[in-house]
């Protein structure tokens, strides 16, 4: 009986070791594919500003500097592209991680455009406070046993009246700088919800085949921005400082 009970307790062992080391590898997967979208808006912000390429999203107006046709494009087309991602059910997880990849490309544009008003100075700043409080955040959010759904639900709405007054505001003459703040603090709470739900993704999918992919994907699209709207909130706060 004795060498029964060490047996199953051996196995029981064995299958947490194994779920635990599968869960870290799919983790580090989704934040792999974080890092590298992270990176190409880098690049693509770095290219823009050194080329001078911003220049042709930006028009001259009778109340200063706004937004050219393209400018408006290129500041609209992510959430476009997320759109397609989210409502087209046959998407591969290589059509998704492409989808996530533009996404990044595209995004860099308003980055260069932020980094131009900010400062590289206070650009650096950003991007450092932005990655403790993701880092922390993600620490929380992976290590919590707090069920983070009701909290996740209630970001989730705050985002979309987030998205409801920035829309308001490009034809109103913009926001003011209490949105910024608001972006940081929502944004910020969506991290460790978000980190939280990549365990149960993983749970319903054993962290392999395309679905699981393909969700990865999409996990790492959510936390990519999550940090990007942080810094930018980030960015306009110390820019609007500098002023």
């Amino acid at each position: 009986m004795t060498n029964t009970k060490n047996f199953e307790y051996s196995q029981t062992i064995n299958v947490s070791s194994k779920y635990s080391e599968g869960l870290k590898a799919y983790t580090r997967k989704v934040f792999n594919y974080m890092m590298i979208s992270l990176g190409i808006t880098a690049l693509v912000s770095y290219l823009m500003l050194r080329t001078n390429l911003f220049t042709h999203l930006l028009a001259i107006k009778a109340n200063g500097v706004g937004y050219s046709g393209l400018g408006y494009l290129i500041i609209f087309s992510p959430l476009l592209v997320m759109l397609y991602m989210s409502f087209n059910r046959n998407l591969s997880a290589k059509g998704t991680k492409i989808g996530l990849f533009t996404i990044s490309a595209l995004e860099g544009a308003s980055v260069s455009l932020l980094v131009l008003y900010a400062g590289v100075h206070n650009a650096f700043q950003a991007f450092l406070i932005t990655g403790i409080i993701f880092g922390a955040m993600s620490l929380y959010g992976y290590t919590t046993n707090r069920d983070l759904l009701k909290l996740g639900s209630i970001l989730t709405m705050g985002v979309f009246g987030l998205f409801i007054v920035s829309i308001i505001g490009l034809f109103t003459g913009g926001v003011g700088i209490w949105f910024s703040y608001l972006v940081v603090i929502i944004f910020t709470g969506l991290i460790a919800y978000e980190v939280q739900q990549i365990k149960d993704f993983y749970a319903m999918t054993g962290g392999k085949g395309e679905m699981a992919d393909k969700i990865a994907a999409f996990c790492a699209l959510n936390l990519y921005l999550d940090f990007l709207n942080i810094f930018m909130a980030l960015l306009r706060i110390l820019g609007n400082n500098k002023d």
